[in-house]
């Protein structure tokens, strides 16, 4: 084998680590995930219920997909903060029987609703204060499902 085959097949081995590298921590980072939440503190009482449930995927998401495998009347809503305008946005739990009762209208955009959550933005998730504490599985991208 010449020097040049040598040095061809090194370039080549070096480039599938690093391939296999980069590709297996970029097939965790864009996995959907789950969290542990609830509304019991860690002695039992209710409260302990706002939980920063990490950065969604590199694209936007609206907030009805990324809350949809939560159950309906374990959380209040979810909060992102808004850089450019320097204030938090949130969009809360208006299906029937949600447990604040909140109208809809608070999700409006002009009341600081979200419409879409912006890719790699931090949610801050609020659960009802008693609710159990439990697995969830929160969905970063459009087409995913809860199973």
């Amino acid at each position: 084998m010449s020097w040049i085959q040598k040095k061809a097949l090194a370039v080549v081995a070096i480039g599938a680590g690093v391939a296999t590298i980069l590709g297996a921590s970029l097939g965790i980072a864009l996995a959907k995930h789950t969290s542990t939440v609830g509304g019991v503190c860690a002695n039992g009482s209710p409260g302990c219920n706002i939980h920063y449930v990490g950065t969604i995927k590199p694209q936007a998401v609206s907030p009805a997909t990324f809350t949809q495998c939560l159950p309906v009347g374990d959380w209040i809503g979810i909060y992102i903060w808004d850089g450019p305008s320097q204030k938090w946005l949130h969009y809360f739990n208006t299906n029937p029987g949600n447990p604040g009762n909140y109208p809809s209208y608070l999700n409006n955009t002009s009341a600081g609703g979200i419409s879409t959550i912006p890719g790699f933005s931090g949610v801050v998730l609020v659960m009802r204060s008693g609710a159990p504490t439990q697995q969830v599985t929160l969905l970063d991208a459009s087409g995913e499902t809860c199973n």
